[in-house]
């Protein structure tokens, strides 16, 4: 018994003096990850250094990346933008984003708070949209309600081609949220789009179809 104590302990103190440099490097699923750098590239949001930021710190543990799965993440996301700039050369001056952009400055200029890519979830696009309506209302502005899509609907879009609409009022009165989902529905369609609703403010507005092209920015600060 006494022997095994003492093996017991050996390994705990040896586990204990562990350098992370003496922990096994974690293979990636370079599959995986390829999916998730197009998609956060086709996505339009992301830079290519916010990119890998992204992959390295989110979506994997830095510290278990080994040495040439880092290298071929870089490399990886660096294919993926050069891929996507070559298309950008290609797309019409107006794509569908664009017309979506024109359509939510419209509502936003009307006292309907617009915003794109806000968060990841739904949660987050409620937050921030709440947020920008007290700093609103500081200032005098008054802001009736909200619309805008998040980050899993922006995944979503690239994998599809349909966007889905949150909205809500202010006031959570449901005939004032029928009343701002129909400007909604209104500003969009008079930009050649097509917006599925039936009516219900518990649902949200479906854009379909809609050719997700978004120019991404640039990580030059003196562009874009």
């Amino acid at each position: 018994m006494l022997k095994v104590l003492c093996g017991l302990l050996a390994g705990r103190r040896a586990a204990q003096s562990r350098t992370p440099s003496d922990t096994p490097a974690e293979t990636i699923d370079r599959a995986d990850t390829a999916e998730r750098i197009e998609i956060l590239a086709r996505g339009g949001f992301e830079t290519e250094a916010s990119t890998l930021e992204t992959i390295q710190d989110e979506y994997l543990s830095p510290d278990k990346i080994a040495p040439d799965d880092r290298r071929w993440i870089e490399a990886e996301v660096a294919r993926a933008f050069a891929r996507k700039r070559a298309d950008e050369a290609t797309w019409p001056l107006e794509t569908d984003f664009e017309r979506l952009a024109i359509a939510f400055d419209a509502l936003d200029a009307s006292g309907i708070i617009a915003l794109h890519g806000a968060g990841y979830t739904r949660s987050d696009g409620i937050s921030d949209a709440a947020e920008v309506y007290h700093q609103r209302r500081e200032r005098g502005r008054p802001s009736r309600g909200f619309v805008f899509y998040h980050g899993q609907d922006v995944e979503a879009v690239v994998a599809d081609g349909g966007l889905y609409l949150a909205f809500g009022a202010f006031d959570d009165r449901d005939e004032t949220m029928a009343g701002i989902a129909a400007e909604i529905v209104a500003a969009v369609e008079a930009q050649g789009l097509r917006t599925h609703w039936e009516g219900d403010v518990g649902k949200r507005i479906l854009v379909h179809p809609i050719r997700w092209l978004k120019r991404s920015p640039s990580d030059d600060p003196r562009e874009g």
